[in-house]
């Protein structure tokens, strides 16, 4: 019960986050993406690093994360981050390249495992992505179902699974996530699109397909963090959100969105 009452006190900050993005005011959508993608490669580096320290046990309490420290390299590519969604934000495409370049060839130079550059890459992308479209007539139309579909499928999952329970989904990966817990997941996001979408242009198999593939993804894209964090012995990637856990625990679905 503590928990959730610390879920919905943060979730009404992450609602400040989501109208940031959203409002017309571009400095605070700057503001939003460099705080974004700061804490979430920032939360990322973080587990890399203290994978490098662990032995075989699962840390559960998240106690010594706290205290694993980002080094120079860090700072640095959460620095050339910034700085190339500054150049993309002001559509700057030729020094995004030229920076791109030089961001490359820093972790070449560095022999930065593949891992790490996965990562990395992994949830920079989606950011950028997020920043071209800005200036997409259906930029808001787009969030706003990113948003819905991510909301409404963790919320759903999580209260079905409590409710019904039954067989694990995934238990080496996430052993809380059942599988009545993944099909509440699906099913109600799909009800509750099919009536508030289908007064819409959209047709029924249209919305009956993108709202499974999209409540899909995002449970796609919470396991694969979900895998991160075991592999790297935690529970949680930060304590930044309150009863939500970290940046990467709360947006894990976006990314792939």
């Amino acid at each position: 019960m503590q928990n959730l009452v610390l879920r919905i006190i943060s979730s009404f900050f992450l609602f400040l986050f989501f109208y940031s993005i959203l409002a017309e005011i571009k400095y605070l959508f700057f503001l939003s993406i460099h705080f974004l993608i700061s804490m979430s490669i920032w939360e990322f580096l973080r587990l890399s690093n203290f994978r490098l320290f662990q032995n075989n046990s699962y840390e559960k309490t998240g106690f010594l994360l706290t205290r694993q420290k980002i080094n120079f390299f860090d700072y640095t590519t959460i620095i050339f981050l910034n700085i190339l969604c500054f150049f993309l934000i002001k559509n700057s495409m030729y020094l995004f390249f030229i920076f791109f370049l030089l961001f490359f060839l820093f972790f070449f130079f560095q022999r930065i495992s593949f891992e790490k550059v996965f990562g990395i890459f992994y949830i920079c992308l989606p950011i950028f992505f997020l920043i071209l479209l800005r200036n997409e007539e259906d930029f808001r139309i787009y969030i706003f179902f990113i948003i819905f579909y991510s909301i409404t499928t963790d919320v759903a999952s999580f209260f079905v699974g409590k409710l019904f329970g039954g067989i694990k989904l995934v238990p080496k990966i996430s052993p809380g996530k059942t599988v009545s817990g993944s099909l509440g997941g699906i099913i109600l996001p799909l009800l509750l699109s099919l009536i508030f979408f289908s007064n819409h242009q959209s047709s029924f198999f249209l919305i009956f397909l993108t709202s499974i593939f999209f409540s899909l993804i995002v449970q796609i894209g919470d396991l694969i963090e979900s895998s991160f964090k075991r592999y790297c012995f935690v529970k949680e990637s930060s304590n930044l959100i309150p009863g939500h856990g970290g940046v990467l625990d709360r947006f894990d679905g976006l990314f792939l969105l």
